[in-house]
């Protein structure tokens, strides 16, 4: 992978779930017009660091749709073996642990953010209940 060619913004924030920390949840920025995807994991306060793919950090720059999930698997993320990504839908019952994020920021997320490298922080504070 020619790193510098896709040109890698150091993107982190920090994720809120009404008004506190949310940690653990998995933050996918994943582009709409080729599906590539930089994710990250917060942490106990919330704080995050996209990751391109295992070896390095950041985000190819332009518009990216953005997911973030308590219950999602990324293999090298939160998962140390089997296929990939997986999708909670899909896992037995008796496998899913809770979603606390509300699908408008997950499966039906329609939060578009702009990658460019003047800017490298993204926040999100997330709501339970919509307003």
């Amino acid at each position: 992978m020619n790193y510098e060619a896709a040109n890698l913004v150091q993107a982190t924030g920090t994720v809120k779930l009404d008004g506190q920390p949310l940690a653990n949840a998995v933050v996918t920025f994943e582009s709409p017009q080729n599906g590539t995807q930089s994710y990250a994991m917060t942490d106990t306060s919330g704080s995050y660091r996209l990751q391109f793919d295992s070896n390095m950090t950041g985000v190819t720059q332009g518009e990216k749709l953005v997911k973030i999930s308590t219950t999602r698997k990324i293999l090298g993320l939160n998962q140390s073996e089997g296929g990939g990504e997986t999708d909670p839908a899909n896992e037995p019952k008796s496998d899913r642990s809770q979603e606390v994020v509300p699908a408008e920021y997950n499966r039906k997320s329609k939060v578009i953010v702009d990658i460019v490298p003047s800017r490298t922080v993204y926040d999100f504070d997330l709501k339970s209940k919509p307003q």
